[in-house]
């Protein structure tokens, strides 16, 4: 097989429900010469026979078995076996559209380094579209330009995800961009960060190609982690220093401190997560202690213009009323189970 022009990597742990789905989805997009690289991250539900029935059926699927390490050491080891002259990444719950891989590649020449595009979250009930902003495909050649528009895609948390992107693997290896395995919070994050701080030929187009399913009360987003906080301060710093590279943080600092103010909140609502554990008085006691941070004070006091949400969270917060705090959290917790 000659060099293909797409490696996608799907990590696989105890998915037998869906990785099915996955796999026939990237078949699918006959158009496109790719690779499909599975890497089996030691599951132990029938995840492993199901993939070996489709590379029997398929020459493109290579397919590795690995003891358990984490969806980030899955993906690096994808990274290292891929042989496609670009790379992409998808989950074993999610899928592409019909002719998704083909609408992406088609303006792809030889400068690009990053294509970025649009996804649907897809809920039990319902499903929103999340798009680059501009209904139009953009080129970007510059690295002002580019940095001029990715300040939107901060803005509109796009720039997280890996399966939203594809990547020249050449400028991954090149930088030694990879997943970073200590993390199992925005490591997704950490790993684009890396890739926007010196990209300059990037295609986007707002079409939503992936859907990202999300089932509520599954994987890590509904644990409870008491290190949550901590962890997002830390990527938000790493955000701000990216942007203050490019010499734009005047631009948008106040968005970031915005995602800090929600995020404080959001971690006072996984108190009330079923994993949870901390009694009444302890979640007073953590919400107090948060408060009391002379960071967090810090980011409080500023005096941003900030959107409707913000304005009533941050208004919540600065009472330092953790009985309020906390019912307020209870509340906005509950909100989750009917989104």
């Amino acid at each position: 097989m000659e060099q293909p022009l797409l490696s996608i990597i799907i990590p696989v742990y105890n998915s037998e429900k869906t990785i099915s789905r996955a796999i026939i989805s990237v078949l699918e997009q006959a158009s496109v010469e790719l690779e499909l690289i599975l890497v089996n991250d030691g599951s132990t539900d029938e995840s492993l026979h199901l993939m070996k029935r489709f590379t029997e059926m398929d020459s493109r699927i290579k397919l590795f078995t690995r003891q358990n390490e984490g969806v980030s050491s899955a993906r690096n080891f994808g990274i290292q076996q891929a042989k496609g002259k670009y790379i992409t990444f998808l989950d074993a719950d999610d899928y592409y559209i019909e002719n998704g891989l083909e609408k992406i590649m088609k303006d792809v020449n030889e400068n690009t380094q990053l294509v970025i595009y649009g996804y649907d979250i897809v809920y039990e009930n319902k499903t929103i579209e999340c798009s680059p902003p501009f209904k139009s495909c953009l080129q970007f050649s510059e690295y002002d330009d580019f940095r001029e528009y990715c300040l939107l895609l901060i803005e509109n948390e796009i720039i997280n995800a890996p399966w939203n992107k594809v990547y020249l693997a050449e400028f991954l290896r090149e930088h030694n961009i990879l997943f970073p395995p200590e993390l199992d919070m925005g490591e997704d994050l950490k790993f684009n960060l890396g890739v926007l701080r010196d990209v300059q030929y990037v295609n986007v187009i707002p079409q939503p190609i992936v859907n990202y399913t999300v089932n509520k009360g599954a994987g890590l987003v509904s644990k409870f982690r008491g290190n949550r906080l901590e962890l997002r301060y830390n990527l938000m710093v790493e955000l701000k220093n990216l942007i203050s590279y490019w010499r734009k943080l005047d631009k948008t600092e106040a968005v970031i401190d915005s995602m800090l103010i929600r995020d404080i909140m959001a971690f006072f609502m996984d108190f009330f997560k079923s994993n949870c554990d901390y009694t009444r008085t302890e979640k007073r006691k953590m919400a107090k202690t948060v408060l009391r941070h002379d960071v967090i004070k810090q980011i409080l006091a500023k005096q941003h213009q900030y959107d409707l949400a913000t304005r009533l969270i941050k208004g919540i917060l600065v009472t330092s009323n953790s009985s309020l705090i906390l019912i307020a959290a209870k509340i906005l917790n509950l909100g989750r189970r009917f989104r």
